[in-house]
């Protein structure tokens, strides 16, 4: 007798977003996830909770999403969270609502696996040039500037620089731009510039259903999609 994987249900909060519309595609496309439900503002939560899903992808606002990802990590349902603008408390909030359920979580600023790539790459290079700036353009509807994925790079390039320097942050909202990223390094000698462009939603779909797979064997509350990746 073949083996079959567990089915995966999942509920999507903003499922009528950007990022809500292609979760909701992408897990009713993969055959390992199940979508019993989506939430909405207005829904009943308590409802959606009785509902016994194992992974909530919440892709709303960051308003929201701060009662909303405790919520469901208490009643033992795994966060896996796409939203920006959350702060350091609102991280420990979420880090302590998941060890109170008994469940891992994901904090992922930015689910495209060319992002993930871009971020790793830039603290690597972080350790050897020093970073220039970071400068990030996106679509008009955007709320948050700087955005959450520029923002952590920031930190992320500080962390593993040698003097610790937090790199100044540019951005631009325009019509007609989804997103993209560029991160300069060099000196007066020369230049490196990572660009990661994405022009289609669809991009983040295969980093929602790499997260949510994932946050089934995640102990405590991770952050990044590059966390997933492994070691080169």
């Amino acid at each position: 007798m073949t083996a079959t994987t567990p089915t995966l249900r999942v509920v999507v909060a903003g499922a009528s977003g950007r990022l809500g519309r292609v979760a909701v595609e992408a897990i009713e496309a993969a055959p390992d996830l199940a979508l019993v439900a989506t939430y909405g503002r207005g829904d009943d939560l308590d409802a959606l909770l009785a509902l016994e899903p194992d992974v909530l992808v919440d892709a709303t606002l960051a308003q929201a999403s701060r009662s909303l990802a405790p919520r469901a990590a208490r009643a033992g349902v795994r966060p896996v969270v796409g939203v920006s603008g959350l702060t350091d408390d609102d991280r420990e909030a979420l880090a302590h609502a998941c060890a109170e359920g008994g469940v891992g979580g994901l904090i992922v600023p930015n689910f495209s696996l060319g992002a993930a790539l871009a971020l790793r790459a830039a603290e690597w290079i972080a350790e050897w040039l020093p970073c220039l700036g970071i400068d990030e353009r996106h679509h008009l509807d955007k709320r948050d500037a700087p955005s959450g994925t520029a923002l952590d790079t920031a930190r992320r390039i500080a962390a593993a620089s040698r003097d610790g320097t937090r790199p100044p942050i540019t951005f631009e909202r325009l019509d007609g731009v989804l997103a993209e990223h560029g991160t300069t390094f060099g000196t007066p000698a020369q230049t490196l510039r990572i660009e990661h462009v994405v022009r289609d939603p669809r991009a983040y779909a295969p980093g929602i259903v790499l997260a949510v797979r994932a946050v089934m064997d995640q102990r405590g509350l991770g952050l990044g999609l590059d966390s997933l990746l492994g070691r080169p």
